[in-house]
């Protein structure tokens, strides 16, 4: 049976808490996540967005740069400088993510043989 996979990507503190989260059972590629990142970004007000300008930029660097993804657990906290509350956090709670696409195909294929 495949891995399932779970993946949450939240805006917290200064009293807001909005989410984006992702199940499946193949691994979530670098591509989606971002995409999931930006989507949460775009559901933020011009305002939650600024406070939180460093923390997008600091998970989206973090997604990107992952080599060969991560495997759960993970909860990785991307917080403002002058209010640590205020915060982006990525949390892997089973499976793996943020993987390169052709890693996706290879291993789609190596389960076909």
């Amino acid at each position: 049976m495949a891995n399932h996979l779970i993946v949450s990507i939240q805006a917290q503190g200064g009293g807001l808490e909005a989410s984006e989260s992702w199940s499946q059972t193949e691994p979530l590629s670098k591509e989606k996540g971002l995409s999931l990142l930006k989507r949460l970004r775009n559901r933020l007000s011009p305002a939650d967005q600024a406070l939180r300008e460093r923390p997008f930029e600091e998970a989206e660097r973090f997604i990107d740069q992952t080599e060969g993804g991560i495997d759960a657990p993970v909860r990785r906290s991307f917080n403002n400088r002058q209010n640590r509350s205020i915060r982006i956090d990525i949390e892997v709670w089973s499976g793996t993510a943020f993987v390169s696409i052709l890693l996706i195909i290879t291993i789609v294929l190596w389960r076909l043989l």
